[in-house]
C-alpha cells in the first residue's frame, strides 16, 4: 500500500516521510483512530515507504520487490499481531491467510468484520501470552533482508496483562532497527504497563497520532 492510496491525512503522511527521510525513526507508535478513519492503512503505508528500494520524495515506489511484497502482505520483515478467539487460534500466525483476505478485500474493515470473519459464533478476542512469546521469537532474530524489522499490531487494547507483561522488555529495548506500530481503536483501554508505567517504555521515543475522521 502506498501513501496515495490511503484518503485524507495528509499532514500525517507528510510527518511520516519527513521522519524517514530523515533517518530519525522512533521504534515505536501508536495509531489510535475509529474505525474507518485509515489507521491500518497508514500503518501499512509507513511500512512501505520504509521498505521501498526505490522511494520517491513522495512515496513509495509500488513496484520494486519490496513494495509488491508489503503490498501482498508477504513481506518477510514486515509481521502482524491481531487479537484472536483462543480456542480455535492461540496466536497470529495460524490466520496469516485469512487476515491478508480481510486486508486486502478491505483495509478500512473494522474489529467486527474481522470476528466474523474467523468466528461465525463472534466470541470474545484477545491477544495473549502466547502471542506475545510468537512476537519475541520473530522479532529476535535478523532482518531477513538487511534493513528494519516491523511489527504492525492492530487492537493492542484487547492485549491481556499477561500478554502486556511478557512484550515489555522488548518494547523498551528492542533489536537494532525494530520498528512497533500499535494501531488502536480507544488508547485508554491499552493497558498501562503498554503505554504509560514508568518503568516501562521510555516515552519519548514513542509517537502517539491520533488519526483524524477521513476529509473526502
Amino acid at each position: 500500500m502506498q501513501f496515495e492510496d490511503v484518503v485524507g491525512q495528509q499532514e500525517l503522511k507528510k510527518h511520516f516521510i519527513s521522519e524517514i527521510q530523515s533517518g530519525n525513526i522512533a521504534h515505536a507508535r501508536l495509531l489510535h483512530g475509529k474505525s474507518g478513519h485509515g489507521t491500518l492503512p497508514l500503518a501499512l503505508s509507513f511500512v512501505g515507504f520504509l521498505f521501498c528500494d526505490q522511494r520517491t520524495e513522495s512515496d513509495s515506489c509500488g513496484v520494486c520487490p519490496s513494495c509488491i511484497k508489503v503490498n501482498k502482505l508477504q513481506h518477510p520483515d514486515l509481521h502482524f499481531s491481531f487479537p484472536t478467539v483462543q480456542t480455535d487460534a492461540n496466536k497470529s500466525s495460524l490466520l496469516l491467510d485469512k487476515w491478508r483476505e480481510q486486508v486486502k478485500e478491505s483495509p478500512y474493515f473494522a474489529e467486527l468484520d474481522w470476528l466474523r470473519k474467523i468466528d461465525p459464533k463472534e466470541r470474545n478476542m484477545i491477544i495473549s501470552v502466547h502471542e506475545s512469546q510468537d512476537i519475541i521469537k520473530k522479532l529476535s532474530l535478523k532482518a531477513y533482508e538487511g534493513g528494519y524489522k516491523a511489527m504492525i499490531i492492530w487492537l493492542p487494547e484487547s492485549m491481556n496483562i499477561q500478554a502486556a507483561n511478557k512484550l515489555l522488555k522488548i518494547l523498551e529495548e528492542p533489536t537494532p532497527k525494530t520498528i512497533f506500530i500499535l494501531v488502536a481503536e480507544s488508547h485508554e483501554t491499552i493497558l498501562r504497563t503498554i503505554i504509560s508505567r514508568p518503568t516501562g517504555i521510555i516515552l519519548r521515543q514513542w509517537m502517539f497520532l491520533k488519526i483524524k475522521k477521513i476529509l473526502w
